[in-house]
């Protein structure tokens, strides 16, 4: 499906002017945990819920804008701050951010998501974690993609911290338009590092007994195994 496949924002830092979302990970420990069994090809009739292409139509963000993809799942695991490996447990709302400009104002949302049973395959996490880590994602609909991703959901995530929601102007320039959050510690509970995905590839889930895997930022959906989008593996987008 062409529109799955279409290819959006490349840095974070630029999903932030649309959306700020998140992805909230308990468990996470320092790597201490196991890692979910992956997600393959299975057998028999598919599996109760939504698919693929439901989770993704309900979760990417707004927008279509041109990017570079990454070279590969190794060099954007050189350019994290951590990659982990977990199970989705829910969806829940984030924070808003606001764009200003001289005769526009507009209000976007975010998405928390919660993962348990977190493996740090890469680097390490903030020291200020505590059983949950916090990652910010873009999304178009935040409400609709929290009652449709399943708990269970494996994902793999490349991240680096998120923008402080500060307010944040264009050029420098504090006569322009600018960009800030509304209520920068929505999402989490208080004291808790925020993440975001270091690349639009960087966030990747399969729903429990699919065969296929979801890039819910701009990317779209594919055939494969979760396991094959860790650092070593090749599955870098759809």
């Amino acid at each position: 499906m062409d529109v799955y496949r279409t290819a959006r924002a490349r840095a974070w830092q630029l999903c932030v002017a649309v959306a700020c979302v998140g992805v909230l990970i308990t468990g996470c420990g320092h790597g201490d945990a196991t890692a979910p069994s992956a997600a393959g090809p299975t057998m028999g009739s598919a599996p109760a819920g939504p698919s693929a292409d439901e989770v993704f139509t309900a979760c990417s963000p707004p927008g279509i804008v041109d990017y570079d993809p990454i070279e590969s799942l190794a060099v954007l695991a050189g350019d994290s701050t951590v990659v982990i490996m977990g199970e989705i447990a829910r969806i829940q709302a984030g924070r808003d951010s606001t764009y200003s400009a001289s005769k526009e104002t507009s209000t976007t949302r975010s998405a928390v998501i919660v993962v348990s049973n977190v493996t740090v395959v890469h680097g390490t996490l903030d020291p200020a974690v505590n059983g949950s880590v916090y990652i910010e994602f873009a999304s178009a609909g935040p409400d609709e993609c929290s009652r449709i991703v399943p708990a269970g959901t494996a994902i793999v995530a490349y991240l680096e911290p998120a923008w402080d929601g500060a307010r944040s102007y264009v050029d420098e320039d504090p006569t322009s338009e600018y960009t800030e959050i509304q209520e920068p510690g929505a999402g989490r509970p208080a004291g808790q590092p925020l993440y975001q995905a270091s690349a639009l590839e960087g966030l990747v889930w399969q729903l429990p007994g699919s065969a296929e895997v979801i890039w819910p930022l701009y990317l779209g959906t594919g055939p494969g195994s979760i396991r094959e989008a860790l650092p070593d593996g090749t599955l870098a987008g759809p």
